[in-house]
């Protein structure tokens, strides 16, 4: 599952592949594969899709916020079990 990860830089959003520092864009890029793994063949049990729209930003802190688009609240509850 592709994981759109972004990181502020100041007061812009960068996303991940466009960050200079080889370790940091590293920790980033796998952060968001950690979190695609994760939700790969997460599905609704009613309408049979995934989370789409899944996307990942660091803030200045270090802290993540995940958001994703979902069908309904069970693919909600399910993304929510699959990253613990």
């Amino acid at each position: 599952m592709n994981v759109k990860v972004t990181v502020a830089v100041g007061p812009r959003k960068v996303p991940a592949e466009d960050v200079s520092d080889y370790q940091t864009a590293s920790m980033l890029k796998k952060a968001g594969r950690d979190v695609g793994a994760k939700l790969d063949g997460v599905k609704c049990d009613v309408h049979n899709v995934g989370p789409t729209n899944v996307r990942v930003h660091f803030d200045k802190k270090g802290v993540a916020d995940l958001k994703y688009e979902s069908c309904c609240e069970l693919l909600s509850k399910k993304v929510g079990a699959a990253l613990g």
